[in-house]
């Protein structure tokens, strides 16, 4: 069946938005050799160049909330568009190594912005029936960019063109701008401002009039007392849920991955530059290739048994790479990466976009949210500077090891606390959440 219009305008944005996003975290991870001639880099400089565009994020991220709040999400989509093509543009000049830094400082602040907004847009701006899957389509989006940097630096391999492979990222930035030309602001953004009449008629255009009917949004007079909200029910409990789904899913070790995998495959015995190029590229495809599964399934098969079952799949790959990492067996140890990118792609990639953005009270909404994204980006900044070090220290095997026992924290999390969210309403949640139910008891 065709999905509505109105669905596939909201999935343009998320995809432009989630490409910037993947494109840009993933690109520096296939020039970092490049660089690290032109620039006669050490281990240090190279953390910090990773780091440069990382906490940028966490910035972008916590200027999120009281932006989308004040101004509503569309402008502040649109700030991220600009400032993304404006950094990457940069990047194309190939500026020295202070100017490199501060570019990707201004493409960090944008992704940090779009981590945040794009996900809750989706939520607000889609029918319960298709939401689950439009906001997957985010970290789909994000898989794609990453495959996508990693094929560049591929093409581009041994030229010493780090420049054009850092400023492809022009190319999702103005998808972004034109994706946006025709979407609507946020209706529940508009109901909250006291613009109702506007809210009407995007609901309208969007497509939400049943579920509008059914469970009405808070009337714009609500209280917007945050600090009071947090002491409501379940809020504080769902706002630690989110976070630490998100400090689970960077300290899974993906992070240290994606920015470090060339690195990580000429420790594990794959020789010669190119070899590691090609594994990760083979990592960023079955990554891509896992999450495309994983936007069809969220609505069909549910958040929880994706977050249990990927969590546990992804301690398996992991200690499969501890193995392969002792006994000197690199085909292993790219085997048992994969298993724990595919399976990661299915549950703890995609779903805490999912869970923040349907889980927080529409008061909250924009607070919550950019709370749980600057954490997200706090801790992935942690990896970012440390990574390195750390196998540097204590070998690939224990680093690994670390993040395998990660691995088992969140299947445990998703066991005792994660909810059922898939077909509720936003209303119907945020009902239940004010209401004090459990955290298991806030879906279906």
């Amino acid at each position: 069946m065709a999905l509505p219009s109105s669905v596939l305008r909201v999935a343009c944005m998320v995809c432009s938005a989630g490409t910037i996003f993947g494109f840009g975290i993933a690109a520096i991870a296939g020039v970092l050799p490049a660089l690290e001639r032109s620039f006669d880099l050490g281990l240090a400089s190279e953390q910090r160049l990773v780091f440069s565009l990382v906490i940028a994020c966490f910035f972008g991220a916590l200027a999120a909330g009281p932006l989308s709040l004040r101004w509503g999400r569309r402008p502040v989509l649109w700030l991220a568009a600009l400032v993304s093509a404006a950094a990457n543009a940069w990047m194309l000049t190939s500026p020295s190594y202070g100017a490199l830094v501060a570019a990707r400082v201004l493409a960090g602040f944008s992704i940090g912005l779009l981590s945040m907004v794009a996900p809750m847009y989706a939520a607000e701006a889609c029918t319960a029936r298709y939401r689950g899957g439009v906001v997957c389509l985010f970290q789909l989006a994000i898989t794609g960019g990453i495959l996508g940097a990693y094929g560049a630096a591929l093409a581009f391999e041994g030229q010493g063109q780090w420049h054009l492979v850092l400023g492809i990222g022009m190319v999702p930035a103005l998808l972004l701008m034109a994706a946006l030309v025709g979407l609507p602001e946020s209706p529940r953004w508009l109901h909250r401002q006291g613009r109702v009449e506007e809210s009407a008629e995007v609901v309208a255009k969007l497509g939400l009039q049943q579920e509008w009917e059914a469970a009405p949004p808070a009337s714009a007079s609500a209280p917007a007392d945050w600090i009071a909200l947090l002491r409501q029910g379940r809020v504080a409990a769902v706002l630690a849920l989110c976070a630490g789904l998100f400090v689970l899913q960077n300290l899974s070790g993906i992070d240290g991955i994606l920015y470090y995998a060339p690195h990580i495959f000429r420790d594990m015995g794959f020789s010669g530059e190119r070899a590691a190029l090609l594994a990760t590229f083979g990592l960023g495809l079955a990554n891509f290739l896992a999450t495309l599964v994983g936007v069809v399934l969220v609505d069909r098969l549910g958040r929880r048994p994706l977050l249990i079952g990927g969590s546990a799949a992804m301690a398996v790959g992991l200690a499969i790479v501890v193995l392969a990492a002792f006994q000197g067996w690199p085909l292993v140890g790219l085997l048992g990466l994969c298993l724990y990118i595919v399976a990661f792609a299915l549950s703890l990639g995609p779903l805490p976009y999912v869970m923040m953005a349907e889980l927080f009270p529409g008061a909250l909404r924009e607070r919550g949210i950019a709370f749980a994204s600057a954490v997200s980006w706090l801790f992935n900044a942690l990896i970012a500077l440390t990574f390195l070090s750390l196998m540097d220290a204590v070998g690939l095997a224990t680093a690994i090891g670390l993040f395998l026992g990660v691995c088992v924290l969140s299947l445990i999390v998703s066991l005792r606390w994660v909810p059922e969210t898939r077909g509720v309403s936003l209303e119907e949640i945020e009902a239940r959440v004010l209401a004090g139910e459990r955290l298991r008891r806030l879906g279906r």
